[in-house]
Parts: C-alpha cells; sequence; structure tokens
C-alpha cells in the first residue's frame, strides 16, 4: 500500500558503533502525533542494508516531508577523523532520487553548522535547535498552512534569499517536557 502525502518519514541517520538509539525522534514524534500528524521512522541504523532500506520505505510511501537527523559531524576519534558531512550529502542526494517530498535536516550535529550544512548538502531546510515546535509549524507550512517564517529555529534559502529564525528552545530553563510514549524507535534492538 503506497500512502499520500499526508505523512512525515523521520529518517535515522546514525549508524555509528556501539550503536546510540535515536531518543530525540520519539519526543519529534510525539510533537507531530500531538499536532496531528502521521509519523513513520526509518531507522537506518537498524538496517541491514541502508539503501535497500530506503529504497522500499519510499517505494510504499509518498511523505509530505522527510526529517533526517544528523547527530554527529564526525567520530571525534582523532586518528581516523571520519567525517559525516559526505554520507549526509550522499544521503539527500539518494532521497532526491527515491521522493519528491522536501527533507529538512536537524539533530545536534547539524545545528552546530546549520547554515553552512545546508548549503552543502543541499536539503530544502534544516531546523536548528529543539525540533518538537519547529517540524509540526515546518510540517504545515509545507502542507501550506502556515508560513515559513514563523517556524522557529528554520533555516532554509529560496531563490537565493535566505530564512534564518531564531530557534525555540522547549522551556525557559532548557528541559524537555514533552510527553512520549517511546514507542517510534525499537530501543529494545538497542540493548
Amino acid at each position: 500500500t503506497r500512502y499520500t502525502a499526508h505523512m512525515l518519514t523521520l529518517i535515522n541517520t546514525n549508524c555509528i558503533r556501539p550503536a546510540i538509539a535515536p531518543i530525540a525522534l520519539d519526543y519529534l514524534a510525539a510533537a507531530a502525533r500531538a499536532a496531528g500528524i502521521e509519523v513513520e521512522l526509518l531507522d537506518l541504523c537498524l538496517a541491514e542494508d541502508p539503501h535497500a532500506a530506503l529504497r522500499d520505505h519510499f517505494a510504499r510511501r509518498s511523505p509530505a516531508l522527510v526529517g533526517v537527523t544528523f547527530r554527529n559531524v564526525d567520530d571525534s576519534f582523532w586518528p581516523s577523523a571520519q567525517s559525516f558531512i559526505p554520507e549526509l550529502k550522499n544521503l539527500v542526494e539518494q532521497l532526491r532520487k527515491l521522493t519528491d517530498a522536501p527533507v529538512a535536516l536537524g539533530g545536534v550535529g547539524f545545528s552546530i553548522f546549520a547554515e553552512r550544512i545546508l548549503r552543502h548538502i543541499g536539503a530544502d531546510y534544516g531546523i536548528r535547535g529543539d525540533g518538537e515546535a519547529a517540524l509540526p509549524a515546518l510540517y504545515r507550512a509545507v502542507k501550506g498552512q502556515a508560513r515559513l517564517e514563523d517556524v522557529p529555529g528554520l533555516v532554509a534559502w529560496a531563490g537565493g534569499t535566505g530564512v534564518v529564525n531564531p530557534p525555540a528552545w522547549a522551556t525557559q530553563d532548557g528541559f524537555v517536557r514533552t510527553a512520549t510514549a517511546r514507542d517510534l524507535v525499537d530501543n529494545a534492538s538497542y540493548f
């Protein structure tokens, strides 16, 4: 069954070992669901063949928006100093061939170099900072139900004109208070 463009696909790109569960995607999914958005996860860390998993997922689905988490810019290991930015660029290029949905980047790795990474990677949008309020707002803007200028933390370029909105923090004290069932990510597989 192929879904229509009314859903959000979230992609975990962090395939580093030992595997780290993408807890942020559970919180983002909870916020999106609370806003009435259907959410699905494509966890490339748990996929035997990430490229096949991408092809299979988008052969059966047509989301309105694809959210890609980018947790680390590199492996933080001096002898290898492996950058993950080329892998992210390759992933976005693959997504362009598999779906017409706009691609939004987010995550800590993205947020620290948001404007530079977005320009280099060529994704449509990026969210700098907390995404619990921003992702549903971006989804509504993509669907024509809100303005991009109102999306907290949005980084985007359209026709050479940039939109760089200040990020929103989940709460004033910095602690996330989004209720979540923690049921999107297969957390048990990470242990």
